[in-house]
């Protein structure tokens, strides 16, 4: 892989992403998982990975079991990371097939380059470790719907990815899952994008809070909500305002369209509120 396409001149590190624990991804990013399972929402179990690499047999990921890494791209020093796992430059070049390299190559930002390249070699590398195969081996198709599904995998096995600039999410587990992340950051059209992602009675909750944590909670919407829509591998063929949430501090689905099963299946988590 060319230097330029995975690396930038100036970075002497060679470290392309440092895994975030919940506490330190509190201040920096807004994620969010779906999952549409059984299991009752106080049994589920997060693991949450200090990197995207986890020991054992798929046997050892249960029913009610989510694999979760979240991982800062470059991360700045006052998001307190050291001593936490990392991923090299090397470790995920070395992975990627030549689609998603070139896949890759499209992204005019270089930031956006390191993120697409964290997120697919942390999601290889995750389920590689899970299924007991070479990272660089593993082989994809699309769903229907555009999902990407693990080909020869084990029967029932789910996986998801998001990657923003700077940010970067994988996810895996036995039932249909999603994640969803974004920095936190201060939405300028705000009163637009609330209208197509929120439903009438959620810009209601949004305007009603104070101004100063609006786009954090705009955020948490926006993340809870694509995270179902990619564990439904449907993405935006369902309107996000059709689906309603309650994005408080245990988030939890309010109503859904039809296309996406019965509310009492799904469960949600959430970076703090």
């Amino acid at each position: 892989m060319p230097k330029d396409m995975a690396q930038s001149d100036d970075a002497g590190k060679d470290n392309l992403a440092t895994s975030l624990s919940m506490a330190n991804a509190r201040d920096t990013v807004a994620w969010s998982i779906a999952i549409k399972c059984e299991t009752p929402q106080e049994e589920l179990n997060v693991r949450w990975l200090t990197d995207p690499v986890i020991p054992g047999p798929v046997e050892q990921l249960g029913p009610g079991e989510i694999a979760f890494w979240l991982a800062a791209v470059h991360p700045s020093r006052d998001q307190g990371t050291e001593g936490l796992g990392a991923l090299s430059f090397e470790q995920a070049a070395a992975v990627l097939d030549d689609e998603e390299t070139s896949r890759m190559a499209r992204f005019l930002h270089i930031e956006d380059r390191h993120s697409y390249l964290a997120a697919h070699a942390g999601v290889r590398l995750l389920l590689g470790s899970i299924v007991g195969q070479s990272a660089d081996t593993l082989r994809f198709r699309l769903s229907m719907h555009g999902k990407p599904t693990l080909v020869a995998g084990p029967p029932g096995i789910d996986f998801n990815l998001s990657h923003a600039r700077g940010a970067v999410a994988v996810a895996a587990a036995y039932s249909p899952v999603g994640v969803d992340v974004e920095p936190l950051r201060e939405i300028v059209d705000l009163d637009s994008v609330s209208e197509i992602v929120l439903a009438r009675q959620e810009q209601e909750i949004l305007w009603n809070a104070p101004p100063a944590v609006r786009s954090r909670l705009f955020l948490r919407y926006w993340t809870l909500k694509e995270a179902m829509l990619k564990a439904a591998a449907r993405g935006f063929m369902i309107p996000p305002n059709t689906v309603i949430i309650d994005a408080g501090p245990s988030p939890a689905v309010l109503s859904v369209p039809a296309a996406l099963g019965p509310v009492s299946q799904w469960r949600l988590i959430a970076s703090a509120a």
